[in-house]
């Protein structure tokens, strides 16, 4: 009898032992969960859950520089690069599409393609579609972060993706702020292509990339019969950030046509874009100079074409100034 009570002692100290092993492994492991999804090991300081794959992906990098956290990953075959938790340029069909948009609807309109800008270039992408105008003779490539710059010189799979751009001896790469740099210098140039992340509170000083003053001095570095394209964000979600952008410029003194690209099947948001010229420009008169994998007539005249979402009252006196966070303010109402 004792030696049964003894057993049934040693049994029950033996699941004690084990349960307070488990505890221990589940606490541990909660900590760790914590610790990757809030603590400083966080990847939603790089990734945010809104932006992150649908499925499972690696991360090859993450990093911070002084300008932001970048992360690296690998998703299905291809490279995404993320900033600060939202996704800036990938190795993807949709990049292909995005650079096509911003880079020849604004050249389809200019009446040179020697000189070209690109404020916002650190993955060579848009170079790359630049590049592909046989007269041009520069392209000045800015970027406010020399990592971003490095990777797109580089990380073997962008550079493959971006065909070189970067390294090409008529593209001239800089590592400054886009606006302190046209304020320095008195070039010109026949297209400028602006794609910059959204104006935030946690970034207060990319409103300097929006406001009407750095438009104007836009227009002063604009060659005659030059265009220049301003990226607008997930225009669908913020129309009336999309609004802000068009009713800023006019009061820089630029005609605006809007146009948009179609993401909604593949990232469920339409891009918006603004053309800006200081000439009137007819929509009709909007021709892709060279072929285009993914812009055809038809598509054009879609992109031309602003679908009833993007409509939205706004009083065109309501513009970005380097004073006010208008743009700021609509994005973190957008976000809730």
């Amino acid at each position: 009898m004792l030696e049964g009570g003894s057993a049934l002692i040693d049994i029950t100290q033996w699941l004690w032992f084990i349960g307070g092993v488990l505890f221990i492994l589940v606490a541990e492991g909660a900590v760790w969960m914590y610790w990757r999804q809030f603590g400083p090991g966080s990847i939603r300081d790089y990734i945010s859950r809104d932006e992150e794959p649908n499925g499972p992906y690696k991360v090859l990098a993450k990093f911070k520089t002084p300008a932001q956290k970048v992360a690296l990953i690998e998703y299905e075959g291809d490279y995404h690069v993320f900033a600060d938790g939202s996704e800036m340029f990938s190795t993807t069909a949709e990049d292909d599409k995005f650079a096509e948009a911003i880079v020849h609807i604004p050249a389809a309109v200019a009446e040179l393609h020697e000189r070209i800008l690109i404020i916002g270039s650190g993955g060579g992408i848009t170079t790359r579609e630049a590049l592909r105008y046989s007269e041009v003779t520069e392209i000045v490539a800015i970027d406010v972060d020399p990592a971003i710059m490095h990777m797109g010189k580089t990380l073997e799979p962008l550079v493959k993706f971006n065909k070189g751009s970067l390294n090409n001896p008529k593209v001239r790469t800089r590592i400054q702020d886009g606006r302190a740099y046209l304020e320095q210098t008195s070039e010109t140039w026949d297209v400028i292509v602006i794609d910059l992340p959204d104006p935030s509170r946690r970034y207060p000083e990319l409103r300097r990339l929006f406001s009407v003053e750095f438009y104007r001095l836009l227009k002063t570095r604009l060659e005659p019969g030059g265009a220049v394209a301003v990226a607008c964000s997930a225009a669908s979600e913020m129309p009336e950030y999309f609004r802000a952008i068009q009713a800023t410029l006019k009061a820089a003194g630029f005609h605006v046509i809007p146009y948009h690209y179609d993401f909604i099947v593949e990232l469920g948001v339409d891009w918006g874009f603004c053309l800006a010229t200081v000439m009137p420009v007819n929509k009709r008169d909007i021709r892709l100079k060279l072929p285009a994998k993914h812009l055809s007539r038809r598509r054009i005249d879609d992109m031309l074409r602003m679908p009833i979402y993007f409509k939205t009252r706004w009083d065109d006196r309501k513009i970005q100034t380097d004073e006010n966070h208008l743009l700021a303010d609509l994005v973190e109402k957008a976000g809730g």
